[in-house]
């Protein structure tokens, strides 16, 4: 699946991106026709979503082959969180749902790849608006222990069947309750955690709601 899907988005990338690019400068406009716009705002969505899926099945192509290139800098892991956050907390609005973040007193320097770390709350982020019901809330949290930054995410969805629970990290897999999606959000998050030398634990409870919590190894000095 890997091998064809990779053949596919190569192809479909490019005429995406220059279908995007227009989108995006036509949405900067003045555009009075409020029928005009919406159905622009439609299209653009649709189209960065197509985007982030094509991107997905690249980047498990390079994990497969061990090709994905990590750069490892010192980050505040903090920051990047917050970064993200203040992205999706407008969609999530427009989406019907309410995010809050609790940041901790002192930054959380991690040693890992930024552009990972985005990919990761960029994922996360938009399954918990995804699966989360009209009015609900999205809670984010980051402490630090003695030897990780732990970051919780909890929506108030539709949750995970127990019978799922175990698969929800495997490639293409869609689960009984799933929604929109191609079922590799999670595998994607998953693989990356592990190159990042972190974890991702997955709890869910039927009809209430999903917790998934991240541990990144903290930055110490030698």
């Amino acid at each position: 699946k890997i091998d064809f899907f990779t053949q596919v988005a190569h192809e479909i990338r490019t005429p995406l991106t220059l279908i995007n690019g227009p989108l995006e400068s036509m949405l900067e406009m003045d555009i009075p026709d409020k029928d005009i716009r919406s159905n622009l705002k439609i299209m653009s969505r649709n189209t960065s979503e197509l985007l982030t899926l094509i991107n997905q099945l690249l980047d498990f192509r390079k994990i497969d082959n061990n090709r994905m290139a990590l750069t490892f800098t010192t980050i505040d892991v903090q920051e990047s969180l917050n970064d993200a956050f203040q992205r999706f907390k407008s969609l999530a609005l427009s989406e019907g749902r309410r995010m809050e973040l609790t940041l901790s007193d002192e930054p959380a320097y991690i040693s890992g790849d930024r552009n990972a770390i985005v990919k990761i709350f960029n994922n996360l982020f938009s399954n918990a608006i995804k699966y989360s019901a009209p009015g609900g809330r999205i809670t984010v949290k980051i402490w630090q222990g003695e030897y990780k930054a732990f970051i919780e995410i909890i929506d108030q969805g539709r949750g995970i069947p127990p019978e799922d629970l175990e698969n929800v990290k495997t490639k293409f897999y869609k689960g009984s309750n799933s929604v929109r999606g191609s079922g590799i959000g999670l595998a994607l998050v998953d693989s990356i955690m592990t190159a990042l030398d972190g974890t991702m634990d997955i709890q869910s409870t039927l009809g209430r709601g999903t917790v998934v919590t991240l541990g990144l190894p903290l930055y110490h000095k030698a």
